[in-house]
């Protein structure tokens, strides 16, 4: 019998912030070693696709296209692989379903092999897309765990119906019309996805590129600029959080049990979306741990968080990042709730390890890391 030919990794996004750490993962996991899958990187610039193979050698391959509207590109490299992570943006439904496409096509050229077990499908969304909007009233949920607003659990909520309600009542979300779009188009062509919706993530990466990660480090330049800390409203918003490296070791386990076990016991479809988080905390605590930092390092003269307009904070946000935001922006991303229960993930095997201690230490990081990029 012909030797069983290695796994083929997709990943997008391997200059960011998450892709960057989860191609470090997937190179330095024990659990994925034994494997030995082939791990391609589809990205933009040949300059990026050098210091890749500088740094990894021949572990890593790359392809070049011309961004995420290079869908014809994108369509061909994923049928070309069993497995596709997208860790780019996750509200570009049309390189998304492009990718789709290609395992389609992926898993027809297969048919009749028994040495492959199928294709599949990551895709990298965010809590936002079941936040409140607590300051402008758009959306409200009854108030519950500690008045901090509406709970899901990946396990007994129904996510997919959710979102889809939200969609309809609410109108649409970019985040949230392509992880549904994503489903939907999976379920048509037979592509097994999976959704994994992270909430604020923080930590310093261990890609090659960029190793920051937005919502804190963005309120770090917003107090900066401001010279004082900032919260849109009363700051009494509660999300949930991750360590970096904690979530990259869940994209690990989950690539793990697609090419080893076959994907069992992972949901796909509408039941395949997955929470990640591993602590809460509300926005004026972020507000307040990044200014007792600054304050600390000499950085700004007053630590009191100021209380402030959905357009106020917009605006120091915009110009502090260099990246415009609307008030609906401001509101999902900075100052709403999100509770979310990682049910699914823990099902499956996943360990986080770092937890308040970590998250404290996360505001210097941070910080340090901020200034340091300021340089």
């Amino acid at each position: 019998m012909a030797p069983r030919p290695s796994p083929s990794i997709l990943l997008t996004g391997a200059t960011g912030f998450i892709g960057g750490t989860v191609l470090h993962s997937l190179l330095t996991s024990p659990t994925l070693k034994s494997l030995n899958p082939t791990i391609t990187c589809l990205l933009r610039g040949s300059d990026r696709a050098a210091k890749l193979t500088t740094t990894y050698g021949d572990r890593v391959k790359t392809i070049l296209y011309d961004g995420l509207d290079d869908t014809e590109a994108a369509t061909a490299a994923a049928a070309e692989h069993d497995v596709v992570v997208n860790t780019t943006l996750g509200y570009h439904l049309p390189s998304a379903q492009a990718l789709i496409r290609g395992l389609a096509l992926r898993k027809a050229s297969l048919q009749g092999n028994q040495e492959q077990d199928g294709v599949w499908y990551v895709q990298t969304s965010g809590t936002s897309n079941v936040a409140d909007r607590p300051i402008s009233g758009k959306w409200v949920e009854s108030k519950s765990k500690s008045e901090g607003g509406h709970e899901l659990d990946d396990l007994a909520s129904d996510v997919y119906t959710y979102e889809h309600d939200r969609e309809v009542r609410e109108g649409p979300y970019f985040q949230r019309t392509t992880e549904l779009g994503v489903v939907d188009l999976g379920l048509s062509l037979g592509v097994k996805t999976v959704v994994i919706m992270s909430p604020t993530i923080y930590g310093v990466g261990t890609g090659l590129f960029n190793r920051l990660s937005y919502q804190v480090p963005s309120n770090v330049r917003a107090a900066l600029h401001h010279g004082r800390p900032i919260v849109a409203g009363n700051g009494s918003g509660v999300w949930d959080h991750v360590h970096v490296e904690d979530l990259a070791d869940l994209y690990i386990l989950l690539v793990q049990l697609m090419l080893e076990k076959r994907g069992e016991g992972i949901p796909t479809g509408k039941r395949g979306i997955l929470f990640s988080g591993n602590g809460r905390h509300s926005w004026r605590e972020v507000a307040q741990g990044v200014a007792d930092v600054l304050y600390e390092e000499g950085k700004i003269a007053n630590r009191e968080v100021q209380e402030a307009s959905l357009a106020e904070v917009a605006r120091v946000l915009t110009e502090s990042t260099g990246q415009p935001l609307t008030e609906e922006l401001v509101e999902r991303g900075f100052s709403s709730n999100s509770l979310t229960v990682a049910s699914v993930a823990r099902k499956l095997g996943w360990k986080p390890t770092r937890g308040e201690d970590a998250w404290k230490k996360g505001f210097r990081d941070d910080v340090q890391a901020v200034l340091e990029a300021a340089k």
